[in-house]
């Protein structure tokens, strides 16, 4: 019974760690993306000279760090992309706006901007905001066409427990769809963020309100069987 409730113990923690880490991965692969992208159109999507090239690559583990830091100061992370919306969108701006501006500066002190197009300075930030924000909105979008594609009255499910499991797997068996599992709440807060069988837990109890009208629920499912 040990081995087993650490087996379960490590797959949690794994599981609620791997999210965060793609995502940040995803974040950090961007940003090369953006900075050489960046320079690409500075020269018209031509050869970049040398020089210029040879300096980009030459700053690019330290502009990558410093937007590392800002991803992290700004909680980045907090957010769920199925649910991408305007603070997403703000944290993100703040993140990009300050990593940029703090890279440029320490590139202007440690070089003064030579073979660094000044240009850089605003294609870059403009870039990375688009590599970052575009697959969240994107994968948002894509969940809530899928979602919008099935009939049936959409459920929110209190309760992310064994039995929040057991009858979000019952709902999405039923092929007449019938009722549509959207979402989860529940106060442990350690389970927000996560989902069970593709359906996200959103918040706590204290939140319904709010999630009934942001996300037009018809049914409330109650999934705790030690509620009174």
């Amino acid at each position: 019974v040990g081995e087993s409730l650490m087996a379960r113990g490590s797959r949690f923690s794994f599981d609620r760690l791997r999210r965060p880490i793609l995502v940040f991965a995803h974040d950090l692969l961007m940003v090369p993306v953006a900075w050489l992208g960046s320079y690409g159109v500075r020269f018209n999507l031509s050869v970049i000279p040398e020089d210029f090239y040879s300096r980009a690559v030459q700053v690019l583990p330290l502009v990558i760090a410093i937007q590392a830091l800002a991803f992290y100061l700004f909680g980045m992370y907090r957010g769920v992309w199925r649910f991408a919306s305007l603070p997403d969108l703000v944290r993100i701006l703040k993140a990009v706006g300050t990593g940029a501006a703090l890279s440029i500066g320490i590139l202007f002190l440690l070089y003064r901007l030579e073979n660094i197009p000044r240009s850089i300075a605003l294609l870059y930030p403009l870039f990375l905001l688009i590599f970052l924000s575009g697959p969240r909105f994107l994968y948002r979008w894509s969940r809530d066409h899928k979602l919008n594609l099935k009939t049936g009255k959409r459920v929110l499910i209190v309760g992310a427990g064994q039995a929040g499991e057991m009858l979000v797997r019952d709902l999405l068996r039923k092929h007449g769809h019938d009722h549509v599992p959207v979402a989860f709440v529940d106060d442990k807060v350690r389970r927000h963020g996560q989902d069970l069988h593709g359906v996200p837990v959103v918040g706590s109890c204290a939140a319904i309100p709010d999630i009934v009208d942001r996300l037009d629920i018809d049914l409330i499912m109650l999934a705790v069987p030690s509620a009174r």
